[in-house]
């Protein structure tokens, strides 16, 4: 059987009947009459529209730049390696860009990158304690934290279990205490 015919075959559900698969519709382009329509196309768009600049800078090594004005007035703007280097460009009638901006830009971007990554860093650790502390839950509601295997704990780890455990003991000491003193005024009735 070939490709297609595989293709066909995997898209008739169980009882014979072809999926009903919307996916994407092309919408017919005329102005739209809702202003939250507007504003939500809007932005979606300009994001697409950016995005697909910058693609096509990276991909062909080329510098562009976009200027959108939206209906409520406000400006948006996309520049590659930057919006008011190619301004200057295109006004001056040169290919030529100032290097100092660009070389700024450039390490604004870096300084940018570099945290975004130490957050994403942050991020995926807090992600890990936070399986860890869920699992730790559910641990304690089985009710043998206790009894938690300690090997591959981390060092804060460690230090929370030994809190824990320390307070555990003040727990059960203090149960103990309230115990013994009933039944001492139990024995002296």
């Amino acid at each position: 059987m070939d490709m297609a015919n595989q293709k066909r075959k995997s898209s008739m559900d169980m009882a014979g009947q072809k999926r009903k698969n919307t996916g994407r519709k092309k919408i017919e382009i005329k102005k739209l009459d809702k202003e939250s329509n507007k504003q939500v196309t809007f932005s979606k768009r300009r994001q697409g529209l950016f995005k697909k600049a910058s693609e096509l800078c990276i991909l062909c090594d080329v510098h562009a730049s976009i200027i959108v004005f939206s209906s409520a007035h406000k400006l948006f703007c996309f520049g590659h390696p930057d919006t008011d280097a190619i301004i200057n460009s295109y006004a001056n009638g040169t290919l030529e860009f100032e290097r100092s901006k660009l070389e700024g830009s450039s390490l604004i971007y870096e300084e940018c990158n570099k945290k975004y990554e130490e957050v994403l860093k942050v991020l995926e650790r807090e992600k890990k304690e936070l399986v860890e502390a869920e699992k730790l839950a559910r641990v304690c509601k089985r009710g043998d934290w206790w009894n938690e295997d300690t090997d591959n704990m981390s060092i804060d780890q460690l230090q929370q279990f030994m809190i824990s455990i320390y307070e555990f003991r003040g727990k059960l000491l203090e149960k103990d205490h309230q115990r013994m003193m009933k039944l001492a005024m139990l024995e002296n009735y």
